[in-house]
C-alpha cells in the first residue's frame, strides 16, 4: 500500500469519527513523506523508504483497514545508514515516531481495558509498526 492510499483510510476514519489518533497519524505520515523527498538519495532514502513502509502498516491498522486486519509486524529491523547531513531532520521525525508510538501503546492499553479483543491487538501492531519506523531510522 502506498502512502496515498493510508492517508486515504486516515482521513477516512477522521471525517467518520473525529478520531484524533488518526489525525496525528496523518500528520506523521506527511512528516515522514516530506522528509522521504529532503534526504539525500543514496544514504538515507532507504532508511526512510524502509521506516514509511512501516508506518504506512501502521496506518493501516490504526485506520481499522480490514483487509489488514490480523497481520502482525514481523522482527525488529535493523538501523540503517542516515547520512550526517540528514541526521537532523531524521532526528525530529524519530522523536514524533517515539511520542506516537507511545500515544498508540496508551490506547492499546485502554482498550484493554475497555474491550480486551480485537482493537487493543491492532493499536498494538500499529505501536509496534511505528516502533520498526522510528527504529529503522536511529
Amino acid at each position: 500500500m502506498e502512502p496515498d492510499q493510508a492517508r486515504e483510510l486516515l482521513r477516512r476514519r477522521i471525517d467518520a469519527y473525529s478520531d484524533e489518533l488518526c489525525d496525528q497519524a496523518m500528520r506523521m505520515l506527511d512528516q515522514l513523506t516530506a522528509l522521504r523527498e529532503s534526504v539525500d538519495q543514496t544514504e538515507t532514502r532507504p532508511a526512510v523508504d524502509a521506516a514509511l513502509v512501516a508506518f504506512v502498516a501502521a496506518c493501516r491498522k490504526v485506520a481499522f483497514d480490514h483487509a489488514f486486519f490480523g497481520s502482525l509486524p514481523g522482527p525488529r529491523p535493523q538501523s540503517r545508514l542516515i547520512a550526517a547531513q540528514d541526521q537532523a531532520a531524521v532526528d525530529a521525525v524519530v522523536d514524533g515516531l517515539d511520542s506516537l508510538q507511545q500515544l498508540f501503546n496508551r490506547h492499546a492499553e485502554f482498550q484493554e481495558w475497555v474491550d480486551a479483543t480485537n482493537n487493543a491487538r491492532e493499536y498494538r501492531a500499529a505501536a509496534t509498526y511505528v516502533q520498526h519506523a522510528r527504529v529503522t531510522l536511529t
